[in-house]
């Protein structure tokens, strides 16, 4: 029984608190010059804040896209935030960043990063002696980029390794009467990125839209209103400002490009949307849904993993017995239901008892998911009444 005394016990467990989803992990590619022993080209490292520049040895003043970019990302994320980044050399062009070639700097972050990586950017800083061919009103580079990025992520897709995100649209010709339009590629992992966050336009505003979709849920857009203004001010690739810019936006939002744009009641600069290089009758022709998407994937298949190579049970007939059903029904619906309670509408998932399992060894589940909207638009109908009408 021991002695008399007073016994407290700690509770634990009552604050809700969860371990940090890896659903915001973020990659950057960006062309920089070496420092010393301290930072080197073509070599992953991982950061956790904007003071980990200075351990790499990297200032304004050396690498001032390396330094603009991180520092926009952890203002957008917050100190802790996981990223990872790879520099290379200063004349690597997008398209080579993206190449689907083993060793090629996107492929090269991504598999050393372990398969962590969620949300990716892409961007450079222009050499002087750099001409771009903007035949399609953006350099054509980021065009070809643009198709690398997808054929690379799909690929990764394929093995459990789902990666979405940003690439610049560099040198925007305002005059152009043959734009390229993103809505009409076939690329829903990817949106081309027209803001910039440098008053000469000369780079894209990678950094800091990763840093706003790291900081969301994956159902959140990264245009949403009520996470406030993302900049004091914007501009566009070709140096020119929102104010500017005012009687394009339309268009280019039609064309489905990311970009600033303003309020006339609210101060500072908002994103116009986050629609990804892809027509609007493709599901994921918005980053939101593509990330939800992705995340059902993975709980997917970490759900049954554990199940690969049991033995299942058949009735007489060589059916699934219904209790075999639910099973199989309760165990990935209860995964998402608890990972993604607040980030969908609702989930559905079926098992068909009548599966040849003894002949195929193929277990075929299917699972739909209803995703959140986004209120793109809201329609007030305003007008006066005249009670005395009505007396």
């Amino acid at each position: 029984m021991g002695l008399p005394n007073v016994n407290i016990k700690i509770g634990n467990g009552n604050l809700g608190r969860v371990s940090t989803s890896s659903d915001g992990v973020a990659g950057m590619v960006l062309t920089g010059v070496a420092v010393g022993d301290t930072l080197k080209l073509n070599t992953h490292y991982q950061l956790s804040s904007v003071r980990d520049l200075a351990a790499l040895g990297v200032t304004e003043e050396n690498n001032p896209l390396v330094y603009k970019d991180v520092k926009a990302f952890y203002t957008q994320a917050g100190e802790g935030a996981e990223l990872h980044v790879l520099i290379v050399a200063e004349a690597t062009t997008l398209s080579q960043m993206t190449a689907i070639d083993a060793g090629a700097p996107l492929r090269r972050l991504l598999d050393a990063a372990g398969g962590r990586i969620r949300l990716v950017g892409i961007n450079r800083s222009l050499p002087a002696e750099y001409t771009p061919t903007t035949t399609q009103g953006i350099d054509a580079d980021a065009i070809s980029a643009l198709q690398g990025a997808q054929a690379l992520a799909e690929d990764y897709a394929a093995g459990m390794m789902p990666v979405r995100g940003f690439i610049p649209a560099p040198a925007w010709d305002d005059t152009s009467e043959d734009l390229f339009k993103p809505r009409s590629a076939s690329c829903n992992r990817f949106a081309l990125v027209l803001a910039s966050d440098d008053a000469t336009g000369k780079t894209a505003a990678i950094g800091q839209i990763l840093g706003r979709a790291a900081a969301v849920s994956v159902q959140i857009s990264i245009a949403r209103v009520r996470d406030g203004a993302i900049a004091e001010n914007g501009y566009f690739t070709n140096g020119k400002s929102v104010k500017d810019e005012a009687a394009k936006l339309d268009e280019l939002n039609d064309a489905g490009y990311v970009f600033y744009r303003t309020f006339p009641t609210l101060e500072g600069v908002y994103l116009n949307d986050d629609m990804t290089a892809a027509p609007e009758t493709d599901d994921y022709s918005n980053l939101n849904l593509g990330r939800v998407m992705d995340k059902v994937m993975l709980l997917s298949y970490k759900t049954y993993l554990t199940e690969l190579m049991d033995n299942v049970e058949v009735d007489d007939n060589g059916r699934l017995p219904a209790e075999v059903c639910a099973y199989f029904e309760g165990l990935v619906k209860g995964a998402i239901g608890i990972a993604m309670d607040e980030e969908i509408s609702g989930v559905t998932v079926y098992v068909n008892p009548d599966q040849n399992i003894l002949a195929t060894s193929t277990l075929v589940i299917e699972i739909t998911i209803v995703p959140q909207g986004t209120l793109r638009k809201i329609t007030v109908e305003l007008a006066f009444a005249n009670p005395y009408k009505n007396s």
